[in-house]
């Protein structure tokens, strides 16, 4: 395969990052209705059922299959990100396969969560509400509460982007954010505990402060900057011949 053919493959491959956010957001955030997500700690069984599952059956029955398709792009993105963050020998360090595996196991939570949710909807009328409250709290601790594996992947990628001076397609300050994001889930710890505040799954910090910092100081930050390397030839040609 010539340079240039690399590097158009690898351009589609960074476009999977920008088509999987707008995805998502059709299909679990207004689909979904997550914006925000049902307060489920707050409420009850039957609450949960009448106000949420069985209100909008159809939408997110349909929103949460989308997303177990839509949510796997994240992960050839994630294996880009990781293919770009060399040594100076063109090797891939430690910090690569943090940024690496903590994207993979973020694009399986990101597909996987959501079928969970696709079930709880489709059977919302006809098993008991004890039962759906049950699972979509489960997926929800899952969704959240495992949030170190993305913190691992921001942790891994910003530390590489500070510490490699050398590089140039990722700047100091573009690392730093990413490990503030990563630092910045740690309260999604507190979501199974309380019913009520900032903290909790549809609060002011560990949803849209979380999800608002994930997306404007992680993701479209290196988005913006994957994409830039690749659509200028020359150093586009020295990233598909090093890879």
């Amino acid at each position: 395969m010539d340079n240039e053919t690399k590097r158009l493959a690898q351009l589609a491959v960074a476009w999977c990052g920008p088509v999987f956010v707008i995805g998502y957001l059709i299909f679990w955030a207004i689909l979904g209705h997550n914006i925000p997500p049902p307060n489920f700690v707050g409420m009850t069984a039957e609450q949960l059922v009448s106000e949420y599952y069985g209100k909008y059956q159809s939408q997110i029955s349909i929103g949460m299959i989308g997303c177990c398709v839509i949510g796997l792009l994240y992960l050839p993105w994630s294996c880009l990100l990781a293919s770009m963050l060399r040594d100076k020998d063109g090797s891939l360090g430690v910090f690569s396969f943090m940024e690496l595996t903590g994207g993979t196991l973020t694009a399986w939570l990101l597909a996987f969560c959501p079928a969970m949710w696709a079930a709880c909807a489709i059977y919302a009328t006809s098993v008991d509400p004890n039962l759906i409250k049950f699972m979509h709290s489960l997926v929800w601790y899952i969704y959240d509460c495992t949030f170190m594996i993305t913190t691992i992947q921001c942790v891994g990628l910003g530390v590489y982007t500070v510490l490699n001076k050398e590089q140039k397609l990722f700047p100091a300050w573009a690392g730093w954010c990413s490990i503030a994001v990563g630092i910045i889930f740690v309260p999604l710890v507190l979501i199974p505990f309380v019913s009520e505040g900032p903290f909790t799954v549809a609060g002011s910090w560990n949803f849209f402060i979380v999800f608002g910092t994930w997306l404007f100081m992680f993701f479209s930050p290196y988005s913006y900057f994957m994409l830039k390397a690749l659509m200028k030839p020359t150093q586009s040609g020295q990233l598909a011949a090093a890879h």
